[in-house]
């Protein structure tokens, strides 16, 4: 009986290591990661980004990325370039980001232009890959919030409304599709609250190479979970502010209690 119980006590601990080994990356190993999205992604080259920071220390990421202008999920889920790029790579993550306002909307339409197709692509990365993970780029919202669809809720009329609803929506598709969250957005909204002085959008939409930085930082920091402080900071960019946007980026990320992991 003692025996069995040591052999089933080795068991345990190696079906543990194997556990843990599965779900962290050596420093030695390149991290695989393809970004699907549109110009939210593309804007200053967010993916190359990630690489940087992930280069400065110590990480090694390859990555591709797919982002036509304006592209919603619902086009991404029938783009046979994405079905050839899921098969290109044993990747390790792939992005999944929707356009900028759609995640604001209202119940009935989320339920018919917005979830299904999340679904239906996380679906896909997994039948690629049953290793893959699914992350869910939770965007920022419009500078100044959606006001022209004030008729979907009062909450668009303001950008801290507007993000709620974004940041509500991408939630859900990450629970529902057991997939990872950047809380871009979160992060966007801690800095505006906090430094308000920090200009992150390029225009009304996008973000300028500050928030792109921001994202990047996020980004980092929820594929390696590791933080991102100390990080290369691109040319052009104030060094103090970016040192602040790199400590927004891990208290958002790696604080003890936030859920943006709903793997299984």
């Amino acid at each position: 009986m003692i025996r069995q119980f040591v052999w089933l006590s080795l068991a345990a601990i190696l079906i543990a290591v194997i556990s843990f080994a599965a779900t962290s990356y050596n420093r030695n190993d390149a991290v695989k990661i393809l970004f699907i999205g549109n110009s939210l992604t593309s804007a200053n080259n967010l993916p190359a980004m990630v690489a940087d920071i992930a280069n400065s220390q110590d990480d090694h990421l390859i990555f591709d990325a797919y982002t036509p202008g304006g592209a919603r999920l619902f086009h991404h889920a029938s783009d046979k370039n994405i079905m050839r790029k899921l098969r290109d790579q044993s990747w390790d993550f792939v992005v999944l980001q929707e356009q900028s306002q759609y995640p604001g909307f209202g119940a009935k339409q989320l339920a018919t232009d917005v979830f299904p197709y999340a679904t239906q692509l996380a679906a896909q990365v997994r039948k690629a890959n049953p290793q893959t993970h699914a992350v869910f780029y939770m965007a920022m919202a419009n500078r100044k919030g959606d006001p022209a669809n004030e008729h979907v809720s009062a909450q668009l009329l303001t950008y801290e409304g507007a993000q709620a609803r974004v940041s509500r929506s991408y939630s859900k598709m990450a629970r529902d599709n057991r997939g990872l969250i950047a809380p871009v957005g979160e992060a966007w909204r801690t800095t505006r609250e906090q430094r308000p002085q920090i200009e992150l959008y390029g225009d009304n939409t996008h973000p300028n190479p500050s928030g792109t930085y921001l994202a990047a930082c996020v980004f980092y920091a929820t594929l390696f979970q590791r933080p991102c402080t100390g990080a290369a900071v691109p040319r052009g960019l104030d060094q103090a502010d970016a040192e602040y946007l790199q400590r927004v980026a891990d208290e958002v990320v790696l604080k003890s209690g936030n859920q943006w992991d709903w793997r299984e």
